[in-house]
């Protein structure tokens, strides 16, 4: 069991780890294939989606790109192509435990969000009934700084007047979330969800302190004698 003795705030990631982006994910590779099939490619999306994986686990940051030079020769072909995807950020649902979990961590900690998100996080945990529990926003889109940069951490940490070795950052990403809350100090939690769980430990460095399956296995981990409400 984690030594939490003196842990004050936790800093979630939002994308595949308090939201699910399967299906938006999912979504834009659908959209890809058949824009590339209609350019005469014979793309499938399960090599799409296969592609995806290996992207994660050589820390790709740009799969899609990927995927385009890949598959498409032609560079008009790419830009055209490129120009008619949209990821469709409605589609997001928050886990199905999200709410629960963080309601239970709340009567415990104080919560962060520390997280790489287009305009308006707000208004989104909001309308997944998140946001009455989050005491801290540090996003990229409204910080000007995105994840690695242990820039945008720093902002949080600042924001919430907290030590770093009183805060645990709780993602999906080796690069993103683990390694840069490292740097600075804060502990670490991985979740093995969305296709950040495909990027592979390389050094001791990326090592999370704790790696847990989903969001439910938080509450045994970080209350107390799992008094969990």
């Amino acid at each position: 069991m984690p030594d939490i003795a003196g842990l004050k705030w936790l800093f979630f990631d939002v994308g595949d780890t308090l939201v699910d982006e399967w299906e938006p994910v999912d979504d834009i590779i659908g959209q890809f294939v058949r824009e590339a099939n209609a350019y005469g490619y014979p793309v499938k999306i399960e090599d799409v989606r296969e592609l995806f994986e290996q992207c994660y686990q050589n820390y790709e940051q740009w799969p899609m790109k990927v995927a385009m030079q890949t598959y498409i020769q032609d560079e008009g072909h790419r830009k055209q192509i490129q120009d008619k995807l949209k990821f469709h950020k409605e589609l997001e649902r928050p886990f199905p435990s999200a709410a629960k979990v963080l309601k239970q961590l709340s009567q415990h900690y104080l919560i962060g969000i520390i997280a790489n998100q287009s305009p308006g996080t707000e208004m989104r945990l909001e309308s997944y009934g998140l946001r009455k529990y989050v005491h801290v926003l540090a996003c990229s889109a409204e910080e000007g700084v995105s994840k690695p940069d242990p820039e945008l951490y720093a902002v949080a940490l600042k924001q919430a007047g907290c030590a770093p070795e009183e805060a645990v950052m709780i993602g999906d990403r080796i690069d993103n979330d683990i390694v840069p809350a490292r740097s600075l100090g804060l502990h670490t939690i991985r979740i093995l969800q969305g296709y950040g769980r495909f990027q592979p430990v390389q050094s001791e460095h990326e090592r999370a302190d704790w790696t847990v399956e989903s969001l439910d296995e938080l509450l045994p981990l970080l209350i107390p004698d799992n008094d969990a409400s």
